[in-house]
């Protein structure tokens, strides 16, 4: 993924889902992928184009960013043989490389309990089943460190989904860092250094919002970040680990400047948008930002805090993106 990563979207972001935008830095967003410019009467009664293809220009690299990797449901669900097959079937149609779920570390995936006395205990069968059938397929995790077990949070906030994910930070900093370690050396012990060093590991999702209960949220997240970090990185330098995964393209410039300044381990920056999102949200400000436009400038945003940053060549991914955060069939649906 490093040989690609630096030439997609202003050279270093990778954008996540299969919403896809193709455009580049200084020009204007055309058009969604498989979208027209004319109504469907329109495009059927215009006439025949010729199109004439100059082979002799020169030529330029045209990856399918937005085909490198895919969100989809909690962890847990990817137990399910309906969801191999799905996967197993965008694979074939687009080599995807990576999948991304929320929860890998929810109860329901059993990792984490602890006995009468409060020692934790540790159990890695269901996260081996969930990792081999991506594996099996063709397909690698890009690991989001969520959510917090039960019995390891300070308290029990749950967020709005309807699976409730615990999103309390933990009432022990080490009890968490152990999690990380032991989990961390569980996968290199299953899989080996030189698979899961290809992995991505992002600590938590949208800590901005309700996913995080922490206060102040910035200042207990860049705790969780740094817990999370080096415990990965004390297990081997060669895991890849980054953040903050914030919705609205937030964060960014703050968690560059936290790393660096504190020297925490950090191998790339990721974020979240939505064309839905406001730009009061997003910039600050009170402009009209189109839906089919929010994506691209919030991309913008993001690449020149990172170019003005310490750490100028950081990869960027938008491990979260598309028309709409909420169900709005008109938009997200094609007929």
């Amino acid at each position: 993924m490093n040989s690609w990563v630096h030439k997609l979207c202003y050279r270093s972001c990778i954008l996540c889902l299969c919403t896809a935008m193709v455009w580049s830095r200084g020009e204007s967003a055309g058009p969604t992928l498989g979208q027209s410019t004319g109504s469907p009467n329109q495009i059927a009664g215009s006439a025949d184009e010729t199109i004439v293809v100059d082979l002799t220009a020169p030529a330029h690299p045209f990856p399918h960013f937005w085909e490198q990797m895919f969100g989809s449901g909690r962890a847990v669900l990817s137990l399910r043989e309906s969801y191999r097959s799905d996967l197993r079937e965008v694979k074939r149609a687009t080599d995807f490389k990576y999948v991304r779920f929320h929860a890998i570390l929810n109860d329901e995936v059993g990792v984490y309990d602890e006995d009468s006395s409060g020692r934790s205990i540790f159990n890695f069968s269901y996260v081996d089943q969930i990792y081999d059938g991506l594996l099996q397929n063709g397909v690698r995790p890009f690991v989001e460190l969520s959510f917090m077990p039960n019995k390891l949070a300070a308290r029990q906030v749950f967020q709005s989904f309807w699976y409730r994910p615990n999103v309390s930070p933990p009432r022990s900093w080490e009890k968490w860092g152990e999690l990380v370690t032991r989990l961390a050396q569980h996968l290199i012990d299953r899989y080996g250094i030189d698979e899961v060093s290809q992995w991505y590991f992002e600590v938590w999702n949208e800590p901005n919002l309700d996913f995080w209960a922490g206060e102040p949220k910035e200042g207990t997240y860049f705790q969780l970040y740094d817990v999370s970090a080096r415990a990965l990185k004390s297990v081997s330098p060669r895991l890849r680990v980054g953040g903050p995964a914030t919705a609205q393209a937030a964060w960014v410039d703050r968690f560059i400047a936290h790393v660096s300044e504190d020297r925490i381990p950090a191998d790339f920056v990721s974020t979240h948008v939505y064309g839905n999102d406001s730009s009061m949200d997003v910039f600050g400000t009170g402009d009209a930002i189109p839906r089919d436009r929010m994506v691209c400038r919030a991309a913008g945003k993001i690449y020149d805090h990172v170019k003005s940053s310490k750490m100028p060549e950081l990869p960027i991914f938008f491990s979260e993106y598309n028309a709409s955060y909420k169900t709005e069939p008109e938009v997200t649906d094609s007929e």
